[in-house]
């Protein structure tokens, strides 16, 4: 068992070379939000830009295009009833599924044919977990040649897992473990410890408090690890470190608020980041 400290971090993380540009930083796909969960979408792309992707691109329906045309200004638009979203993937490092998008046939195919498709990693949270519970759609996951993550909490892991969710708290080590080697996929499970696996390591990230109990701070977690894959980290090594630098940003704010927002995290991100550094 790994635990995910500044020391395990440290090794993973590299500074930017001065000379680099947008182009080297990749270019994340955010497929998250839906009317009546804006704020979803909107976490998970300013998670992305501010821990560093080159370009973040978030795809939307009509109903909530121009919403986000006002609230995302460092952030592109598709809008998906204008394009075929699968006809125009091929310059997308990563893709971010499914936070407050919406539970519903159209998207439930959507998810299908990405997993299918998408020759590169999908980080999956929330509603994209929901839909990926359904009927043996996590049979998707087994022919992916390459990675997804799934990032849920224990309610989600239960749908998933068709377990208890007191059973799998007491048994979440092994049952992850052997969950993540069966669907060929990394496991974030959300919990006071985070714990990560790739199916054969364990990972506790050391990170985060109770200051973070609010809606919202797992979409931007979800657009962390997006970003990192974007910028050519692994999806493990995204995946841990996005873990890590996401607590670490909430204990910033504990030393001194009683509870935070998703849109403090995200403001303080950068700066937290940097901090490895030194």
């Amino acid at each position: 068992m790994n635990f995910i400290d500044l020391d395990y971090v440290k090794e993973i993380y590299r500074p930017r070379e001065l000379e680099s540009y947008k182009g080297n930083f990749g270019h994340t796909l955010i497929l998250c939000g839906s009317s009546g969960m804006v704020g979803a979408g909107f976490f998970a792309s300013m998670g992305a830009v501010k821990s560093g992707s080159g370009l973040t691109t978030l795809g939307t329906y009509r109903e909530t295009f121009d919403i986000f045309s006002i609230k995302l200004n460092e952030v592109m638009l598709l809008n998906l009833d204008e394009i075929n979203i699968l006809d125009n993937l091929e310059k997308f490092s990563c893709i971010v599924f499914g936070s407050g998008f919406g539970i519903n046939q159209k998207n439930e195919h959507l998810l299908k044919e990405l997993l299918s498709n998408f020759p590169k990693p999908i980080v999956i949270d929330a509603d994209g977990l929901t839909m990926l519970a359904k009927n043996s759609n996590l049979d998707f996951l087994k022919n992916r040649t390459y990675p997804t993550i799934l990032t849920p909490h224990y309610g989600e892991f239960s749908r998933l897992t068709n377990l208890d969710i007191e059973y799998i708290k007491v048994n979440r080590v092994a049952i992850a473990k052997e969950f993540a080697q069966k669907y060929s996929c990394i496991l974030l499970l959300k919990d006071h410890k985070t714990l990560i696996t790739n199916g054969e390591n364990i990972f506790i990230n050391t990170t985060g408090n109770s200051v973070m109990a609010t809606g919202g701070m797992g979409d931007v977690l979800s657009g962390i690890i997006g970003s990192f894959i974007s910028q050519k980290y692994s999806p493990l090594d995204a995946t841990l470190l996005g873990t890590y630098i996401h607590g670490k940003s909430g204990e910033h704010f504990s030393e001194s608020y009683y509870c935070t927002t998703p849109t403090d995290i995200i403001n303080i991100l950068p700066k937290i980041i940097k901090g490895i550094e030194f």
